[in-house]
């Protein structure tokens, strides 16, 4: 008896000790070797359990039910998002170019500015002296580039979790990136679709705001589509990345070299969700 006592001991802690190898390999795992083991899974929108997670203010509940995403060069080909629901009122352009400003070239011919910009505004000059000398020199460093870009759409259910009517800002969500072990973001570079109409006027005389929705009592729910672009400015967006949503701590840019997405009860994994077919 007392043989197969200890028979029974050994047996137990083996399969302990195998599965606690098992985990902590899998916890090794670096988010490019997760999001590789992705793309040998098959995900139906019908199994996935979207994470529930909560603004910063704790008052509202985002759930991240599937997303899209467009290399820029097909932007204006697809018809699955309206151009009614972008912010301009039209799809944006392939070619889209942002304004380039090299401050390095500025900083190497005016020793003046250098010093200026390398003690955060307390040498060199005033900063009435530096907003003239950006009035003046900036345009001459600055040039429309054509950056590459990806427009990233992801299907939403927004609950109001408050007390009382609550008109939240719905566009203050980021998007991350990790390719191995490495924290690159926010890569969002601005919100551009939002499939509701938007009122031309607010109850308290505010117009032009976009991404606004009005939750009247607690328990009101939204269903949406939300759109921003992904410009690849400091990241390769050919790269495969492994992407991650929601709220950095505070919005302090500060933090982000603690911040780490994978491990943030706040974000969630892009690539775990169902990816939606383009029409």
């Amino acid at each position: 008896m007392k043989k197969k006592a200890v028979l029974i001991f050994v047996v137990i802690f083996v399969i302990a000790s195998v599965a606690a190898v098992i985990a902590i390999e899998k916890n090794r795992n670096t988010p490019m070797e997760r999001f590789i083991k992705t793309l040998q899974t098959t995900k139906h929108a019908d199994d996935y359990v979207p994470v529930k997670i909560l603004n910063n203010d704790e008052n509202v509940q985002y759930e991240f039910l599937s997303y899209d995403l467009i290399d820029d060069k097909d932007i204006e080909k697809q018809t699955k998002y309206k151009a009614e629901y972008f912010v301009d009122g039209k799809v944006p352009p392939s070619d889209y170019v942002v304004k380039k400003t090299d401050f390095d070239a500025m900083a190497r011919d005016y020793p003046k500015y250098k010093e200026y910009r390398n003690s955060n505004g307390k040498k060199g000059m005033t900063h009435a002296e530096a907003e003239e000398f950006m009035r003046i020199h900036e345009p001459e460093y600055t040039v429309d580039k054509h950056v590459k870009s990806k427009y990233l759409f992801v299907r939403c259910r927004i609950t109001y979790m408050g007390n009382g009517r609550k008109e939240e800002y719905l566009s203050l969500f980021d998007v991350f990136a990790m390719r191995k072990n490495e924290h690159i973001g926010p890569l969002n570079d601005e919100f551009c679709y939002f499939d509701h109409p938007q009122p031309d006027i607010w109850e308290d005389g505010r117009t032009g705001d976009f991404f606004w929705y009005r939750f009247d009592k607690v328990g009101d729910s939204l269903e949406c589509v939300l759109g921003c672009r992904l410009r690849g400015e400091y990241f390769d967006l050919s790269e495969e990345n492994m992407y991650y949503i929601g709220f950095q701590p505070g919005a302090v840019y500060s933090d982000l070299d603690q911040f780490n997405p994978a491990h943030d009860k706040r974000c969630v994994a892009l690539n775990d969700m169902p990816k939606e077919e383009n029409e």
